[in-house]
């Protein structure tokens, strides 16, 4: 075992214990309220500069914001959880501006590498069966409804020891560093505000990656993800005309036909030659009563596409429905966009990269180390990869081998604590390989 996988095996059990902690507190989306103050307290003290609020996310390009009493709730369940230390960076958060930046300067010119790692739980209510490990050893989550159902916690936990272990050996390394914890991940609502904001202005490389997902073996690993899906997530309200509807039925205009026509309709959206395409109504609601003609109407709907541009077809498509639809059954409508991220593929140079830490990791086999695999799914990363190689730079999404006791978003989902360490190791080891003075 070399100098690189001794000091991460030594962060064995401080990895395990913050895992678990933040395990048992966690939040949604934009109410990332006491994560965000206790990972920028934590890197403070290593000596990072840290940038909270405005200076990470533009407010005014958040997508799938809570409600302002849900926000107010989230806020005083921090202040509850956090010393009066951590509770000093709630006030730079605002009404929901949350995720962290943290940088370090090795003060020696080269690059400026970045790791990006989301934060957010999922509106998942965990399990309370004794065979759940985070219930049967008491570190289950400490709110009903949401849980650390997807390995953030995990994220988390690989981004604070791969800091604390750059600081601890700045000296082996040139250029700057640069950790990017993400919130609103989940439901791809995020990257999009962070990047506007800059987070990752004069980034020559940005790693990221996942615990699972198509790496569900422990000591194995993906190198490159590709055909990671753009998306948009966006809701259709309809607001009809009530009538009745044996009496007067000429005098309504009926929404809940107009949502169901306009369901039908874009499911039947012919596909594109040039790629993956997808189209899902998820949430259809419509009417009053059996005998009123049905005045409201409500879809949850996405869009995905293998690029961008494929993705921007499908939405434009859905939308020319809606505005067609509504205007056949004489019914008004908005549409509000409530997430959406870019598509891409890790380049070829990011993947070589984390192929050859693989390859030199005790913590990896190499029969298990895959070079590439088409994903065919979404991830909010994609948004800050796209923006990061539309610059010149050079940025990659890895997939961590982990066994699972349940899938993702499952109320039984846990993972073996081990690929940690293997996650933390590749990292590292990307970073010694890109940035070392040795």
């Amino acid at each position: 075992m070399d100098k690189i996988a001794t000091k991460v095996l030594a962060l064995k059990d401080e990895t395990v214990a913050v895992r678990r902690f933040f395990h048992s507190h966690p939040e949604t989306g934009w109410f990332t309220f006491f994560t965000t103050a206790v990972i920028a307290e934590r890197l403070s003290n290593l000596g990072y500069d840290v940038k909270l609020g405005r200076a990470v996310v533009k407010p005014e390009a958040r997508q799938g914001l809570g409600t302002k009493e849900a926000c107010a709730k989230a806020i005083e369940r921090a202040k509850n959880l956090l010393d009066a230390e951590q509770a000093k960076f709630l006030d730079a958060m605002e009404d929901g501006l949350t995720g962290l930046t943290a940088q370090i300067d090795t003060g020696r010119a080269g690059k400026l590498i970045a790791f990006r790692f989301d934060i957010d739980g999922v509106d998942v209510t965990e399990s309370t069966d004794e065979d759940h490990r985070p219930f049967k050893e008491g570190f289950r989550s400490d709110i009903a409804g949401i849980t650390h159902a997807c390995g953030h916690d995990g994220h988390i936990t690989m981004g604070l020891a791969l800091a604390k272990l750059i600081k601890e050996n700045l000296d082996d390394f040139n250029g700057k560093f640069r950790f990017i914890f993400q919130t609103a991940e989940e439901g791809t609502r995020g990257a999009v505000a962070m990047e506007e904001a800059g987070v990752t202005q004069g980034v020559d490389y940005l790693l990221g990656g996942h615990i699972g997902f198509a790496a569900k073996t422990m000591r194995g690993i993906i190198c490159g993800t590709q055909k990671l899906l753009a998306t948009t997530k966006f809701d259709v309200n309809l607001k009809g005309i009530s009538a009745h509807a044996a009496g007067a039925p000429q005098e309504g205009a009926n929404a809940l036909l107009a949502a169901a026509q306009m369901a039908l309709n874009m499911h039947g959206i012919t596909r594109h030659a040039h790629g993956v395409t997808r189209i899902n109504v998820g949430v259809l609601r419509a009417g009053e009563g059996r005998n009123v003609i049905a005045p409201n109407g409500y879809l949850a709907c996405e869009t995905r596409g293998e690029t961008t541009e494929l993705n921007e077809f499908m939405k434009s498509k859905c939308m020319d429905i809606v505005e067609g639809v509504a205007k056949i059954y004489g019914v008004e409508y908005s549409v509000e966009i409530t997430g959406g991220t870019a598509g891409g593929d890790s380049d070829e140079t990011t993947s070589e990269l984390y192929e050859s830490a693989a390859k030199d990791s005790p913590f990896i086999d190499n029969d298990k180390i895959v070079k590439e695999l088409n994903f065919g799914a979404c991830e909010d990363f994609a948004h800050f990869m796209q923006a990061v190689q539309n610059r010149g730079g050079k940025s990659g999404y890895l997939m961590i081998g982990t066994t699972l006791a349940a899938g993702h978003h499952n109320a039984k989902f846990d993972f073996d604590e081990d690929s940690l360490l293997a996650g933390i190791d590749v990292f590292l080891r990307c970073a010694y390989a890109l940035s070392s003075n040795k």
